[in-house]
C-alpha cells in the first residue's frame, strides 16, 4: 500500500491552529462545552418523549385490521387511508362545524365581557377589588359536574338542549372567569400615563381603552382567546349532556369520536377513534406552530410591571 499523501501548506497550518486550539482549552471550556452536549441530548430525549404519542396516534391511524391494531410494532401493517375515509363516511365534518362555530362563539363572547370586566377591575378604583377577583376565580373552580343537573332542567324548559345556543352559553359562563384574570393582569401593566395622554388629546374613556389601552394588551388577548378557544373545543362533559346526538344540530368533536363505532358489531374502533383524532389534532398544532410568537409575548408580557 502506498502511503498517504503528505499535507499540502493550507491544511497542515489549519491543523496546528485546531491543535494550538485544543491545547489552550482550559477546564472552564471544555465543561461549558459538555454541559451544552449534555443540555442538547436532555432537550432530545424530552422532544422525543412528547412527540411518541403523536407518532403512535398517527401511525396507529393508518393501521388495518384487528391484527394490526393489537400488534405492538408500530411498523406493522396493513395500512392504508380506509380509517380516514370511514371517519368522514360519519360526518365527522358536521361535527367539526359545529365545534368550530361554538368554540369561535364563545372565545368572541369571554374575549369581548373579559376585556371590559378585567379593564374594570384593573383601572377603576373599586372598594373591595380583591375580594371581587376572588370571587371570580372561585367560580372558575366550582365543579361543572355539580351544575350539569339543575342546567339540564333548565335547558330542556327553555328548549336549548341539542342547540348551539345551549353549548356556548355555559362554556362562557365557566370560561369567562379564567378570561378576566388573565386580561386583568395585563391592563394592570399597562401604564395609566399613556391613557391620561390620550385624554389630554381629547379622547374619551372609550376612545382611550379601544385606541391605546386595548392594542398595547393584544398579546394578552390573543393568549385568553388561545386558551379559551382550546378549552371550549376540547369540552366534553356538557357537550355529551346537552347535544349527545345528531351531527347536523350541534354535536360536537369529542362526543362523536366517543360514540365512534367499528364496522361490525363488537369490533373495537380503535382505527377510526386514532384518524379522527389526527384530523383534530393536526390543524391545532399547525395554528400552535403560526402563532406561537404570539402565545409566548401573551404568556409573558403581563409578568413585567410596566
Amino acid at each position: 500500500m502506498s502511503a498517504a499523501p503528505a499535507p499540502t501548506g493550507e491544511a497542515q497550518r489549519r491543523a496546528d491552529e485546531v491543535e494550538a486550539a485544543r491545547a489552550t482549552e482550559g477546564p472552564v471550556e471544555r465543561r461549558t462545552r459538555w454541559q451544552r452536549l449534555g443540555k442538547t441530548a436532555l432537550l432530545g430525549v424530552i422532544l422525543l418523549w412528547c412527540l411518541f404519542p403523536f407518532l403512535w396516534l398517527i401511525m396507529t391511524s393508518f393501521k388495518l385490521g384487528d391484527r394490526a391494531l393489537n400488534s405492538p410494532d408500530l411498523f406493522q401493517g396493513p395500512f392504508g387511508w380506509q380509517n380516514y375515509i370511514a371517519v368522514f363516511q360519519q360526518d365527522f365534518h358536521l361535527n367539526l362545524r359545529n365545534s368550530l362555530a361554538i368554540a369561535g362563539t364563545t372565545t368572541i363572547l369571554c374575549i369581548v365581557i373579559g376585556a371590559f370586566a378585567g379593564y374594570a377591575l384593573a383601572r377603576l378604583p373599586l372598594r373591595g377589588k380583591v375580594l371581587l377577583l376572588s370571587g371570580v376565580l372561585a367560580v372558575s373552580l366550582f365543579p361543572p359536574v355539580a351544575l350539569v343537573p339543575p342546567l339540564y332542567e333548565v335547558w330542556r324548559t327553555l328548549g336549548l338542549l341539542n342547540t348551539w345556543e345551549g353549548l356556548y352559553i355555559p362554556y362562557t359562563a365557566f370560561t369567562l372567569p379564567l378570561t378576566i384574570f388573565i386580561l386583568v393582569t395585563f391592563f394592570a401593566s399597562i401604564p395609566k400615563d399613556l391613557e391620561e395622554a390620550a385624554r389630554v388629546d381629547g379622547a374619551t374613556p372609550f376612545q382611550a381603552f379601544y385606541k391605546v389601552v386595548l392594542p398595547l394588551a393584544a398579546p394578552g388577548v390573543f393568549a385568553a382567546a388561545i386558551i379559551i378557544f382550546v378549552l371550549s373545543w376540547n369540552e366534553f362533559l356538557l357537550a355529551s349532556t346537552f347535544a349527545p346526538r345528531n351531527p347536523e344540530i350541534a354535536q360536537t368533536v369529542p362526543v362523536a369520536i366517543a360514540a365512534f363505532t367499528g364496522a361490525v358489531e363488537f369490533q373495537r374502533p380503535i382505527g377510526t377513534i386514532t384518524a379522527a383524532c389526527v384530523v383534530v389534532t393536526i390543524p391545532m398544532v399547525i395554528a400552535a406552530l403560526i402563532f406561537q410568537k404570539r402565545i409566548v409575548a401573551g404568556l409573558t408580557a403581563g409578568s413585567v410591571k410596566g
